[in-house]
């Protein structure tokens, strides 16, 4: 998976409501609208994943379209089934996100040495490193319902998601509230959010399987069922007809009977960029 690929999957929930200029119009987009814009800056996502390499980039690129009934943003699909001044029903379907974490540059050099360095062996003379085959894990594209209101300059959703693709047969359930205000002379946004990740998709992204160590790992537990929690900032100032400057920032506590798992190094994760947007 190229990593700028995995860039604009990660930072383009908010895109949508930095193209109005007004926060009052940010939630209703006219039928036949197409976005095409690039941003030209810096920025990059960390990788949670013990071992693995962090992702940057200077490009972010980013294609929508608002269709009467059916649209696309990016790498997300969606159609309305029920829509009016205040309330809409649509289905979507998206990728998920934790697959992206083991397509990144780097993934291959996940050891065992790095996944059981920090388990204590009382009364045992220190380990020799012990090396895990390749981490290979594949991305899943799911689909659900989105349930959501959109308010003068406030609005929430609630998603239902389940992997459609069979790879590892699990489901998420997304709520996520923003608020959108005019600042400064331009557009802040702020989102914050909660997602539930089933058992079936957690086992199957964060358990290291016995054909992955040569020798054997204790092992762990993963809780179940896991609670991500995400808080995500973004302030656009218009520069011209064509051209505006973008600040955008995302922070993800990861649930903690999860991140204290030999696969992470770390309880949250952030993902940001900042530069300067050319629309077309």
């Amino acid at each position: 998976m190229n990593k700028y690929i995995l860039l604009v999957c990660t930072l383009f929930p908010l895109s949508g409501f930095a193209q109005s200029e007004e926060p009052e119009a940010a939630q209703y987009i006219e039928v036949g609208t197409f976005e095409a814009s690039i941003t030209v800056g810096y920025g990059g996502i960390e990788n949670p994943i013990r071992g693995a390499e962090h992702v940057s980039s200077v490009f972010l690129p980013h294609f929508a379209y608002y269709g009467e009934n059916w649209y696309f943003d990016d790498f997300s699909l969606g159609y309305s089934l029920y829509q009016n001044e205040s309330f809409y029903v649509d289905v979507v379907g998206t990728f998920n996100e934790d697959g992206f974490f083991f397509e990144l540059d780097g993934i291959d050099n996940l050891f065992a040495v790095n996944a059981v360095r920090d388990l204590e062996r009382p009364g045992r003379p220190q380990a020799t490193p012990i090396y895990l085959t390749p981490i290979e894990r594949s991305i899943s594209y799911e689909a659900g319902v989105t349930f959501g209101y959109a308010g003068k300059n406030w609005g929430a959703e609630l998603t239902t998601l389940h992997d459609i693709t069979s790879v590892h047969n699990g489901s998420e359930n997304k709520f996520v509230a923003y608020y959108a205000k005019t600042l400064l002379g331009g557009q802040f946004v702020g989102e914050v959010g909660v997602t539930q990740k089933s058992n079936e998709l957690v086992e199957y992204y964060y358990r290291v399987q016995p054909t992955e160590s040569i020798t054997r790992i204790p092992r762990y537990d993963l809780g179940g069922a896991a609670v991500n929690y995400h808080v995500r900032l973004e302030y656009t100032y218009p520069l011209s007809e064509h051209f505006s400057a973008m600040l955008s920032i995302s922070n993800t506590w990861i649930d903690k009977d999860l991140s204290d798992t030999p696969m992470f190094d770390r309880d949250q994760y952030m993902t940001g960029f900042s530069g300067i947007t050319f629309e077309f």
